[in-house]
């Protein structure tokens, strides 16, 4: 299996945070101090990203869940919580369906249980178009900014440019592959639905890569619904102190 890149901070539940696409493990860093008192946190990078190897081949979501599953019980992660952003959280429900994980939790952070409409499909290989032809940093610095609402670009500038700086390092045809992955993904509605655990739910009101339409399909099949205002596809950064306090208090309820 590819080496896994991660780090682990805290004591208490474990807690596992997968990020998205582009993404890597720095992205938590300062996210989840106001957890650690409670909660042992593990942040991968996804095979491919990052400091991680990258998975040899094509893959698909699936194929990349059971590496991060191998990798949790390789590191002994038992009876934790999985929460992951977006690309995380489809590879998060892939990784739900494992026996061997039990979870103790499961969250879609700005994710979404559907599958690639036949127009995000064509998106996603326009997309791979544009990295062909233009190559990575032009993609990433072109794209990245619009997932934030544009009222709080100027706010999260140095969020982004520090986002930027990272995904503009990863390698091309890892970026290519996801982006393949991700328009060939499950339906994971039954999956959400037929998970024994809590479940929580995190999505922004003006999120244009997860409608909040498609969000709200969400709340009947999940126990803790977050709906952020003034927000795009980046809660972390637009709405740090709400989505801190929703994840604290996802992982205190799983005490009761």
């Amino acid at each position: 299996m590819p080496e896994i890149s991660y780090w682990k901070k805290g004591k208490g539940q474990p807690l596992v945070l997968l990020p998205g696409f582009c993404e890597t493990k720095e992205m938590w860093t300062d996210f989840v101090e106001p957890i650690l008192t409670r909660c042992e946190v593990w942040c991968p990078d996804l095979p491919g990203f990052g400091s991680s190897d990258a998975y040899k081949g094509d893959f698909t979501i699936s194929d990349i869940g059971k590496e991060l599953a191998q990798w949790m019980l390789t590191n002994n992660i038992g009876n934790a919580s999985l929460i992951g952003h977006s690309l995380g959280g489809y590879l998060a429900l892939e990784m739900a369906q494992l026996p061997n994980l039990n979870l103790s939790g499961l969250g879609l952070f700005h994710s979404t249980v559907y599958p690639d409409s036949e127009e995000k499909k064509d998106n996603r290989e326009k997309t791979v178009e544009f990295v062909n032809k233009h190559g990575v940093k032009k993609f990433i610095s072109s794209s990245l900014p619009l997932l934030f609402k544009k009222e709080n670009r100027d706010r999260c500038k140095d969020e982004i440019d520090q986002l930027i700086a990272h995904a503009s390092q990863l390698p091309q045809d890892s970026i290519i592959k996801y982006l393949k992955a991700m328009r060939d993904r499950n339906d994971n509605r039954e999956t959400l639905a037929a998970f024994p655990k809590p479940k929580l739910m995190i999505c922004g009101v003006e999120d244009t890569a997860v409608t909040l339409a498609d969000s709200l399909n969400h709340k009947k099949l999940v126990d803790q619904f977050c709906q952020l205002s003034n927000c795009g596809h980046m809660g972390m950064f637009e709405q740090k102190a709400k989505t801190q306090a929703a994840i604290s208090d996802f992982m205190e309820r799983l005490k009761s």
